[in-house]
């Protein structure tokens, strides 16, 4: 084993002593950055519907003037400095779904060099624990971190979390996206950390292990190795996959499902979900533990094929979607998105309200269609397990059961918006001197729900949170308050 990791440091060293010129240090002149800047900032104040839901415009001309102002104080701005503060400047908004992507040449890069931090990790009430390592790595899983490079943990993540985008004011969601995002191609700290700080090939760390301080030295992973880490819980990335059902006794039952994403690999819902809402109508099974914890959203067929096996009365789910302009004139060349017609959208798709926005007409979006309950449709106690990962389609379905009083919640209060979110369609925007990509959100969705402050995300009945000390002795104290409402206790 001792043989094998010092072979992988070698490897390692090897290929960090060939690594490639960073296009990330490459500058951007003064102009470029007030060109793409100015097609930047139309491009949101046109677009996006939701750029002053939580924010005030002064708040966000002040955000792209820092931009203008950090540029001219040094004359232009390197590719990796300019991303940074574009990145910084959208979280100021307050969307989930507006961000910024790195250009394809830094993206290559980091394919490629060895730069991320070599272990999977997660934060437990501001604690790093490692999840995943590779083998014959010194690190163990379970091992707290508490020191990368000589900076204490606390600190990078405090440098960091302010870059992870978040709806409305769900501050708490932000711990999912800083240890692991498949957005950010590795979390925050890793992400954004190779812009803001000096990493050497080998990651200097401090762990903490059964109560004793470690110091250790391990060489840091291409992305490839890095992604090929498999944690012993791993949540699954496409919708085919996501899905777990599992029985509890004589008349209970389990379901967990990781994500609603499924574009990627696409499959019919109902063809996961018919047989497992079938099996519980005929084995009388009137209890419910729906395990949405590691689901971040995702399609909407997935998300509504669950709602109409979970609701017993047909309803629109979502009363409106509207657009801030169907006008994209001056920016079809900078634009794209995977569906076409929402480039030039056709008028007629579209009614105008009286405050200049526009509602997408139901025939358009199966997503303000009546959803009518399924044959095997369940209607006995559901109770709906929650965390800060909740985001997006996740927080939409918990919101919606939650304001029918369909469901107990149990666990953490989550991220994203129950009253709608910013999403649907994502136009991106190609700035065309620096490269960096920018995603706006075309629609802004109202809910079918009551009750939800905007911008809070939704709250659990029963408050169980995963603890550090549940986490260390691998307990779960949402799944056991849900087994606990099971039993009648």
């Amino acid at each position: 084993m001792q043989k094998l990791f010092l072979l992988f440091i070698v490897i390692s060293l090897m290929a960090g002593g060939a690594r490639a010129a960073d296009p990330a240090d490459a500058k951007i002149s003064l102009a470029d950055v007030r060109a793409d800047l100015a097609l930047l900032k139309e491009a949101y104040t046109r677009i996006h519907p939701g750029l002053t839901r939580y924010a005030d415009a002064a708040d966000i001309d002040a955000a792209w003037a820092a931009i203008d102002a950090k540029a001219a104080a040094k004359d232009g701005l390197t590719l990796g400095e300019f991303y940074i503060e574009i990145q910084r400047a959208l979280t100021v908004i307050r969307c989930d779904h507006t961000k910024a992507e790195i250009p394809r040449a830094m993206r290559d890069f980091r394919k490629e060099a060895p730069v991320y931090l070599p272990f999977k990790w997660t934060l437990v009430e501001g604690r790093g624990f490692i999840t995943a390592v590779p083998e014959g790595s010194p690190l163990a899983v379970k091992d707290e971190i508490l020191a990368i490079d000589g900076r204490a943990l606390s600190s990078l993540v405090e440098e960091v979390a302010p870059l992870v985008p978040i709806d409305g004011y769900t501050v708490w969601a932000r711990d999912s996206g800083v240890g692991q995002s498949l957005e950010f191609m590795g979390g925050a700290v890793d992400h954004f950390g190779m812009l803001l700080w000096d990493n050497s090939p080998e990651a200097a760390l401090t762990v903490r292990r059964e109560g004793e301080a470690l110091a250790l030295t391990t060489p840091r992973l291409t992305y490839d190795a890095y992604a090929a880490l498999k944690e012993a819980d791993e949540p699954a990335a496409n919708f085919k996959d996501a899905v777990t059902f599992e029985r509890i006794g004589e008349n209970a039952a389990y379901l967990r499902v990781d994500t609603f994403v499924n574009y990627r690999q696409p499959v019919q819902p109902k063809t996961i979900y018919d047989p497992i809402f079938k099996a519980l109508k005929e084995e009388g099974r009137d209890k419910l533990i729906l395990d949405l914890r590691r689901n971040g959203g995702g399609s909407d067929d997935a998300k509504d094929g669950l709602v109409k096996n979970l609701v017993t009365k047909k309803m629109r789910v979502v009363n409106d979607a509207r657009v801030a302009t169907i006008d994209h004139s001056g920016l079809e060349e900078h634009i794209s998105t995977w569906e076409k017609r929402a480039i030039n959208p056709p008028r007629i798709a579209f009614k105008k309200n009286a405050d200049g926005t526009y509602s997408l007409r139901p025939f358009f979006d199966d997503a303000l269609k009546t959803k009518k309950p399924t044959r095997n449709a369940f209607g006995g106690d559901l109770i709906v397990l929650t965390s800060r990962d909740n985001s997006s389609g996740s927080t939409n379905l918990v919101g919606l059961l939650k304001s029918l009083g369909r469901a107990r919640l149990v666990g953490e209060q989550t991220g994203g918006s129950p009253n709608g979110a910013t999403a649907g369609v994502i136009l991106t925007l190609t700035l065309p001197n620096s490269k960096i990509r920018a995603r706006i959100p075309q629609f802004r969705y109202y809910n079918n729900v009551s009750g939800f402050e905007d911008g809070y995300g939704a709250s659990p009945d029963i408050d169980a949170p995963l603890t550090a000390d549940a986490f260390l002795a691998g307990r779960d104290p949402a799944y056991e308050a849900a087994l606990e409402i099971v039993a009648g206790r």
